[in-house]
């Protein structure tokens, strides 16, 4: 069966097209302890078992519930989706702010949380040819910006690894607290 294709637009025509792999059967979750019961703990870490296993296009970083807690934590200066509010980032996290994305200004970050990571794709950016892959919120699928996979130029070598955040896509927590009190 060949791939789906799936055409996502925004308010200014096409945004992105996805590939995505042919339906592949889940194995069934199974009970450990022997009885009719399971609790919902025990069913999520089955369920991210099998995600794992299975080798999808996307992947996903971090727990959605654990690290959506984490924005209440003294001290951490939470990057929230612009879009649904999701938790995707720290501002401790930022090596520098002095990159530009697809529209205007963006962050090159050490991590980022809450993210499905598409398919690589080669693109020549300002700095030379690179290997991207889109990153997506895991809750609404807001583009956030991409990460970097493999740089051509050994001048650009520090990237791999890392993402850029496109300020527009992220609200800036801080940032809210900060006008709030003046």
């Amino acid at each position: 069966m060949p791939a789906l294709t799936v055409i996502r637009s925004g308010g200014k025509g096409v945004e992105r097209i996805e590939m995505r792999g042919c339906w592949q059967p889940v194995p069934h979750l199974e009970r450990s302890n022997g009885s009719d019961e399971m609790n919902d703990e025990e069913l999520l870490d089955q369920a991210e078992d099998i995600w794992r296993n299975i080798g999808s296009n996307f992947e996903v970083n971090q727990n959605p519930r654990l690290s959506s807690k984490l924005s209440g934590v003294k001290g951490m200066h939470a990057l929230l989706c612009a879009g649904c509010g999701t938790l995707v980032g720290d501002r401790d996290d930022i090596i520098s702010k002095e990159f530009f994305g697809r529209y205007g200004k963006a962050f090159l970050m050490n991590t980022m949380l809450n993210v499905r990571i598409c398919p690589a794709r080669n693109r020549y950016l300002m700095t030379g040819m690179h290997c991207i892959a889109e990153v997506l919120c895991s809750r609404c699928d807001n583009v956030l910006g991409w990460k970097y996979l493999k740089a051509m130029e050994p001048s650009q070598k520090y990237k791999e690894g890392k993402f850029i955040m496109e300020y527009t896509a992220v609200d800036d927590e801080s940032e809210e607290h900060i006008w709030n009190r003046v």
